[in-house]
């Protein structure tokens, strides 16, 4: 079984980076401002595989634009796009919260300043498929809370589909909605941390889902167990360059703003390639997607190493690129765009 749109990290490639991110400063010229930057770049938010990202970064350094094919399946298009939230595991209100206000952020007229959250998902909307149907608006439709008493605190990743299975006791059926597992800081999930931050995929055909496949996404906390791979900018990867500093995440925790870019990586990329066969270039088993063939772009100016120019918080001194509901701000990744070819931060 191959999951999808996974979110590697690792050691070398970091240090690849790195040192990709040393030639290009040492031959370019960069411009000073007063935005919010960053130093060290771990690699968090990848495909399934980092190899295609690798290819990604150094195109980007040339200047080369990015094609993303269609190829020819549905994607999670309509109206509204549903969201049905899975806590597995401890978190606090206060880490709920701050999910609930992400997703409550994707309603337009929900937020008044700019650039928000809902303004960077329209992006998608240049998304089509064979019928010229677009990805629809996320609209979160429901939660439910699955304690750890389940399955336990090591899970394989079939465990996840597992807790899907679960969910559907307390949620429909819709094999255009998008079941979101999130696990929290202390629960493993097999290669989190070692390869990936999260990934997508599907259910079975089954008859628990009557005979559909259903697109779920994983997210992992990584605060107590890898925030330098899977919650940068917030953090540093333990092996990164003396001096760097980590911003500041603008919800005052990193593990839950790191998730909370993570997030958006996931629904991006489930919504714009399901089940496999939408948009995505490369191996089908290590695709680059809608957000991970952006990966570490947040700003204008981004380069391996760095995030480019972001907004910050006058009174906490955070870092982020997009405003939300409840005067939130996050942290979201850049979205490839169909119409532009280039990847583009809220």
């Amino acid at each position: 079984m191959a999951f999808r749109d996974q979110e590697p990290c690792g050691f070398c490639w970091w240090l690849f980076l790195l040192c990709v991110s040393l030639i290009f400063v040492c031959n370019s010229s960069i411009s000073s401002n007063s935005v919010a930057t960053v130093e060290a770049r771990p690699s968090s938010l990848f495909s399934v595989l980092d190899y295609g990202a690798s290819a990604r970064k150094l195109s980007s350094l040339v200047n080369t634009s990015l094609v993303i094919p269609y190829h020819d399946g549905p994607l999670l298009s309509g109206k509204t796009l549903s969201v049905y939230v899975i806590w597995y595991g401890s978190f606090t209100p206060v880490q709920q919260a701050i999910v609930r206000d992400l997703l409550a952020s994707f309603q337009g007229s929900s937020v008044n300043q700019q650039p928000s959250v809902n303004g960077w998902w329209t992006t998608t909307a240049n998304y089509k498929d064979a019928s010229n149907t677009v990805v629809g608006t996320v609209q979160m439709q429901g939660e439910i809370e699955i304690g750890i008493g389940s399955l336990g605190t090591s899970l394989q990743r079939t465990d996840l589909e597992t807790l899907v299975l679960q969910s559907l006791e307390t949620f429909p059926i819709d094999a255009e909605a998008i079941y979101l597992v999130l696990t929290a800081e202390d629960v493993l999930v097999q290669d989190f941390c070692m390869s990936s931050c999260a990934f997508h995929f599907f259910t079975t055909a089954q008859p628990a889902t009557n005979s559909l496949e259903l697109p779920y996404a994983w997210v992992g906390n990584s605060a107590i167990q890898c925030p330098g791979q899977c919650a940068w900018p917030y953090a540093l990867p333990q092996y990164g360059p003396q001096g760097a500093q980590a911003l500041i995440p603008p919800n005052g925790d990193v593990g839950m703003d790191g998730m909370c870019i993570n997030i958006g990586t996931m629904l991006a990329g489930t919504a714009t390639d399901p089940f496999n066969n939408g948009y995505y270039q490369g191996n089908p088993a290590a695709p680059l997607e809608a957000a991970t063939a952006c990966t570490g772009i947040f700003g204008a100016g981004a380069y391996p190493g760095y995030a480019g120019q972001l907004l910050q918080d006058r009174i906490t001194g955070a870092s982020f690129n997009a405003y939300g509901v409840n005067n939130r701000e996050f942290l979201l990744p850049a979205i490839w765009d169909p119409s532009t070819l280039q990847c583009t931060p809220p």
